[in-house]
């Protein structure tokens, strides 16, 4: 019976040594939610060497994000290869994102698509995507535009606004599948209904045959109330485009209400997140005149900003504008855009 006593207290003794890493682990957990970062760090370190996987993905990320330690890249990267080998899927997605950006680690794409591929074949769904995205890119891995579909495709039907936006993209293009933008439409859709702003801009770019600015003549669209409810919403998030779009609509006045002042705010409001088609129609607003006071200071200024992000109509304009106005002048419109840019930290 001496023997059997023995292997009872042992196997005891090993299951009391099984439980404190876990323990440990959620203990670190709790103190990292209530902001105890210091108390997070001692148990998550203590479970993290004893070989708890999730424990090693938790002290990986408070090393990755500052919380409670010092920001160690490198060290998270051990944490997180060693978690990511237990089949730990969370740390299998964020190795992948580490080997992708070189940090804590030499980049090494090739290497980055085998851990999203791990972890997306476990349903990790933000491994999902980078994984489509390294195909579509052909970053790693040869570019594979059906491979890139594979993988957006159960992750958009997860509700990833990402992968429903590059779906959407691809099949708006005819990349991977036949040009479908119907099919384009129902990705942009769900996008929007989940408040993505650049799915609502993208789908009333569709509704509207890709011009709800109006500049082109034609009549008001059977789409016009849902594209421009869609353009709203986006503006009302900031999202530049639809800014610059449904103030142009209410310039021009064919999609939406002819409203020329609203329309020039938002317009400025897309210029002051320096969108370059923003900027270069406040160079022709201040050009022409009517809208805005005509003025060639400003309408410099506007396009000079627009051709430093390459706008080749930019560029003509201003050069045509700036003979006329003098090298003194030009040299103050200069002055301007500089002043413009600073003000706005650009």
């Amino acid at each position: 019976m001496f023997p059997s006593r023995l292997t009872a207290a042992s196997l005891i003794s090993l299951l009391l040594l099984s439980a404190v890493p876990a323990q440990a682990e959620t203990a670190g957990a709790q103190a990292m939610a209530r902001g105890d970062y210091a108390r997070a760090i001692k148990e998550l370190t203590v479970a993290a060497k004893a070989g708890d996987a999730q424990a090693q993905y938790d002290l990986a990320m408070a090393l990755l994000e500052g919380r409670g330690v010092g920001t160690d890249p490198g060290q998270a990267y051990k944490w997180l290869r060693q978690a990511a080998d237990k089949d730990l899927p969370d740390a299998q997605y964020q190795l992948g994102q580490l080997e992708e950006d070189g940090q804590g680690t030499d980049k090494n794409p090739t290497d980055a698509a085998e851990w999203y591929r791990k972890a997306a074949t476990h349903g990790n769904v933000p491994a999902m995507f980078a994984l489509g995205e390294l195909y579509r890119l052909g970053e790693g891995i040869p570019k594979d535009y059906g491979q890139a579909l594979r993988w957006y495709s159960p992750a958009a039907d997860k509700n990833d606004v990402d992968s429903q936006l590059a779906l959407g993209k691809m099949v708006q293009e005819g990349l991977g599948k036949p040009k479908n933008l119907s099919e384009a439409a129902v990705w942009f859709r769900k996008a929007a209904q989940l408040g993505n702003p650049e799915g609502n801009y993208r789908l009333a770019l569709l509704l509207l045959g890709g011009d709800p600015s109006g500049e082109l003549a034609h009549s008001p669209s059977h789409n016009s109330v849902e594209a421009m409810d869609c353009l709203r919403s986006a503006a009302a998030q900031g999202f530049a485009p639809a800014q610059f779009y449904l103030g142009m609509a209410q310039v021009n006045g064919i999609e939406a209400t002819l409203d020329p002042a609203a329309g020039v705010l938002l317009i400025e409001q897309a210029a002051d997140q320096n969108y370059v088609e923003a900027l270069y129609q406040l160079g022709r607003l201040h050009t022409i005149g009517g809208v805005l006071p005509q003025d060639p200071l400003r309408a410099y200024m506007f396009y000079d900003l627009a051709a430093a992000q390459g706008d080749l109509r930019a560029s003509y304009e201003r050069d045509q504008l700036g003979r006329q106005m003098g090298s003194g002048l030009v040299q103050q419109a200069k002055r301007r855009a500089a002043d413009w840019k600073d003000a706005r930290g650009l």
